[in-house]
């Protein structure tokens, strides 16, 4: 066998896919290959368990902003509570805008803490109407719902110019309806389960007292502008159906509410000029509310209730006076608590009762 034959034979012998017979080049450009995937591969874990723990960090410090926020938000409770509790037992619970509770809430003062900011405000929720006064429940108590409903009516009129009267007939008895324990619709205007079953998103008539003031937009025929536009009038007192509006604190352009509590007797501009000639220390007690240039005009003036478009029951209701759901004492109010802290904007309310045992907290909600 010659020379050059034996080299063919052995090359033979090598496997085709043998890194033993690739020149030397190739073995080394095999290897940078795997080099570069195992580089490749570590980057993206790197770089994915950095993402994982930046967002972790990120979660966690959040947590820590809430959970503090959070306590700031019931320190700022307590000390209302404190606050109020002295002030309401000191004045037999006669509240006034000159007391130091209103002078601090509604500035809207602020309190700097430790690396954030308290800041709240405190509104008595006797100088807005509330919704859950529409649910009268009782025998002999129809003459109470008739007055409360046609309130409900002045008002809605009073605070939206433009609405139409049957509108208001549709928001004032689906009200009703919303908040009494049965299924049946008061009238023609109402509405119960049947009517908002039959909407795009279903649900149903909560046949129970308000919560929070938000429900309303849920009532059939409420809109977005009629809800801003009562918003300012209104509230909710959780569990109770109680309408008491403290004369001493209501706002200074709670016109169209005063005329809606007193049925009428007084048109918006007439109220209006009544809250402009109070005095910041307010009356102490309700005889002398009466007798005063703000309300004894008022009280002997006829009442022009708004009965809505509906039947009209046999014989006139007994609606009361103008003045039966004016008082200057108030027991429920509300915080409104906004906390700053870090990057964080935390938002409460809490509602409260004042009484001389106690103050209890009956609400609270987080976000506006």
């Amino acid at each position: 066998m010659v020379k050059g034959q034996a080299l063919n034979t052995r090359r033979l012998k090598c496997l085709p896919l043998s890194t033993k017979c690739l020149p030397l080049s190739r073995e080394r450009g095999a290897a940078l290959i795997i080099v570069m995937l195992v580089v490749a591969l570590v980057a993206v874990l790197a770089v994915t368990m950095s993402g994982r723990l930046q967002m972790s960090v990120l979660r966690t410090s959040n947590f820590q902003q809430a959970e503090q926020a959070y306590w700031y938000w019931l320190s700022a409770e307590e000390v209302v509570k404190d606050l109020l509790q002295q002030e309401m037992s000191e004045n037999d619970n006669i509240a006034t805008r000159e007391q130091q509770w209103f002078v601090t809430g509604d500035s809207g003062a602020r309190f700097p803490v430790q690396d954030g900011m308290i800041a709240g405000r405190i509104r008595d929720l006797h100088s807005c109407f509330n919704l859950n006064a529409l649910r009268v429940s009782g025998e002999g108590q129809q003459d109470l719902l008739t007055r409360r409903r046609a309130q409900f009516r002045l008002l809605l009129a009073a605070v939206n110019p433009d609405i139409d009267a049957y509108t208001v007939d549709v928001i004032t008895d689906s009200l009703v309806d919303w908040l009494d324990a049965d299924g049946n619709i008061i009238s023609s205007y109402g509405a119960e389960d049947s009517d908002y079953q039959s909407l795009s998103v279903p649900y149903k008539a909560a046949n129970t007292l308000l919560a929070h003031v938000s429900e309303l937009r849920l009532i059939r025929g409420v809109t977005a502008d009629i809800y801003n536009n009562l918003l300012p009038h209104v509230c909710v007192i959780p569990r109770s159906s109680i309408l008491s509006i403290n004369i001493n604190t209501l706002a200074e352009d709670a016109g169209p509410l005063l005329h809606a509590v007193t049925v009428g007797a007084v048109d918006v501009g007439g109220a209006q000029s009544a809250l402009d000639n109070r005095d910041l220390e307010g009356f102490e007690s309700f005889e002398e509310a009466r007798n005063s240039n703000v309300l004894s005009g008022i009280a002997t003036a006829q009442l022009q209730p708004n009965l809505g478009g509906g039947p009209v029951t046999a014989g006139a209701p007994k609606l009361g006076t103008s003045l039966d759901d004016i008082g200057v004492s108030s027991e429920y109010f509300e915080l409104k608590t906004e906390v700053t802290y870090g990057d964080l904007i935390f938002r409460g309310s809490s509602q409260l009762r004042v009484t001389s045992e106690q103050v209890r907290v009956l609400y609270r909600g987080i976000g506006d």
